[in-house]
Order: structure tokens, then sequence, then C-alpha cells
């Protein structure tokens, strides 16, 4: 490139540099359960084992209900968490408060949980999604009809040792290209034994591929993820 050309490029006052998007905002808390709950979940886990079934994406837009699809997920899932889930969806809804300062989440406050158990084992992945549809003919995802997602929360637990590597969380900066982007542009959170995770339900995010080289289902990723949802009014107030 000749200097003349490289002086026009940096100086042509008609290129106007854009702003770059945010990153979604995220916290992580530690220790949220204390020990007892946090070992009573991996019993129930490991109990009940043989209810796990194959995890499913949403369909489009056009369509309705979920799919398999082991391109895009592969994971198990469990939607029953048993005599535990009055007590974790009252863990979930005391640390809200905190969880939307520190995401700068905007009120009012959800109202409702969705709730369900995931185990990644070798090779599980889920690649990047959005949490809720987008767009003017989306089909709402909510705890109850009416409602929407607003805010994602995923607490993270795992027998010990620890049998697996991987399975980072990836947020990706907003309007961003998953498929072609730089380092920069997404954050990759670690899943912390015992930790509460929270993000937007619109951020775009993937699950990395988890190595779980002895394949028992005691050493697998395990997490309860959790669906903040309100009105559909009000998580409008809050976009």
């Amino acid at each position: 490139m000749h200097g003349s050309d490289h002086d026009m490029m940096v100086t042509d006052p008609s290129i106007v540099p854009q702003p770059m998007a945010p990153m979604p905002p995220h916290a992580q808390f530690r220790d949220f359960l204390d020990s007892g709950t946090r070992q009573e979940l991996l019993d129930w886990v490991s109990a009940n084992r043989a209810n796990f079934v194959e995890a499913t994406v949403t369909k489009s837009k056009a369509e309705h209900g979920n799919r398999f699809d082991p391109e895009v997920r592969i994971a198990l899932r469990l939607g029953d968490l048993g005599p535990l889930e009055d007590e974790l969806g009252a863990r979930f809804l005391e640390a809200l408060p905190r969880g939307m300062a520190a995401i700068g989440a905007q009120r009012p406050e959800p109202r409702s949980l969705e709730l369900e158990i995931t185990a990644y084992g070798d090779g599980a992945h889920f690649k990047p999604h959005l949490d809720i549809p987008i767009g003017p003919d989306r089909n709402p995802l909510g705890a109850r009809k009416g409602e929407d997602r607003v805010i994602s929360a995923v607490y993270y637990f795992h027998n010990r040792p620890k049998g697996f590597s991987g399975g980072r969380l990836r947020l990706f900066r907003f309007g961003s290209d998953p498929s072609n982007c730089a380092e920069s542009d997404s954050v990759a959170i670690e899943p912390i034994d015992n930790s509460l995770l929270l993000f937007p339900s619109w951020a775009q995010h993937e699950v990395e591929r988890v190595s779980c080289p002895s394949g028992r289902f005691d050493d697998y990723r395990y997490a309860v993820n959790c669906w903040y949802c309100r009105p559909l009014d009000g998580a409008a107030d809050g976009r």
C-alpha cells in the first residue's frame, strides 16, 4: 500500500469509527449453597440417573415444541428437582436482588422461575444460542403463560475430585457473530463448583465441549439452569 493511500484511510472524514457493542453483563457468586444442600443435590442427581433424558433445543419461531439436535446440543436433562425444588427455588429468589444489581438489570423483579438439572458428559456441548426467541413473531418462553425469561442463571456443582474438564460457558459480545468473531468479542466463565452465574437471557452464549475420560455419570459436569421470568409488559421495560 502506498503511503498516500494509507494517509487517506486514516484521515478521511467520511469514515466514522463505529462504537464497539458492549459485552453482556454477568456475575458469578461462589459458595451459593451450604454444604449440606449441595450434597443433597448431588445425591438426588445420582439416584435419578435413569430419569435423565436427552436435552433438546427450541424449534424455530415458525414452529412449536422442541427437537433433538446433537449437532447443536448434547446433554442430559432432568426437570424434576424432587424434594429440593422448593428450597432451591427459594435460594434463587433470595439471590435475585443481588444478582440484578450486579448485572444492572432493571425492575420490576421477575415473579417466577423455571428450573431444570443438566448433566454434561464426554463430548457434550451446546452451540451458540439465546435463551429466548427474538423478533416480532417470536413465541415467548416463560414459566407461566404471558411471561418471558429475562435473566438466566446457572448453578454449577460436581463431585470431588473433579472428573471432567472444559464445559465453560462463553458469552458473546452483543451484535457479534460467534462463528466469526475475535477473542476479545467473548468471555469464558469456568463452571466453578458451588457457584451461581447470572446474565441476561437475550445474551448469546454457548457451552464449550466437555471432556470426561472416565465416562462415569458421577464425573459429569452438573448444573441447575434457572430462568427468572416476569410478565411480558414488565420484560419489555427491562430491555
